[in-house]
């Protein structure tokens, strides 16, 4: 499905978790985030580094299962998101985890359906949330082929074969 393998991913997503996702926030899933669902459920990419046209770069730590796991799902996410107004625009939904807690998301808008965008959650009380925003790509395959490998990673890799 991608050029860059899925770890740990805990099974599959069912059509219903998705319909039901649907139903509660009143959104529509693009195709392609569907059936990456219905295909991983969670888990991380093998390589984890996203560089933006402008060279700054993004760490996927997790992707954020649809079906109860080891991690949040997706619905209590998005829940604890819209609890408060104005934390994370209507239009994106949570499908992955930056370390820090900062989110990459998938747009649910016409405009740019599927497209990927990172959110930046450090910001303060009564800024536009808007403005912390960051188009990275257009599709989830996209984003996910254009990961490459954390520099550290590969450092310890070069440590490791050097013992």
């Amino acid at each position: 499905m991608y050029d860059n393998p899925i770890l740990y991913a805990d099974g599959t997503a069912k059509e219903e978790d998705l319909d039901r996702i649907e139903r509660k926030f009143h959104v529509k899933i693009p195709r392609e985030m569907r059936e990456h669902y219905l295909v991983y459920n969670g888990g991380c990419p093998e390589r984890t580094v996203f560089t933006d046209k402008n060279g700054d770069g993004y760490m996927v730590d997790l992707f954020i299962p649809v079906r109860d796991g080891r991690k949040r799902p997706l619905e209590k996410t998005l829940s604890l998101l819209r609890e408060d107004d104005g934390v994370i625009p209507d239009w994106l939904i949570p499908f992955a985890e930056e370390g820090g807690g900062n989110l990459f998301c998938f747009s649910v808008r016409e405009s740019d359906l599927g497209a990927i965008y990172y959110y930046d959650h450090e910001f303060e009380y009564g800024e536009d949330p808007e403005e912390h925003i960051t188009y990275l790509a257009e599709s989830i395959t996209a984003f996910i082929n254009a990961l490459t490998e954390n520099e550290d990673d590969e450092e310890d890799d070069l440590e490791d074969d050097e013992e």
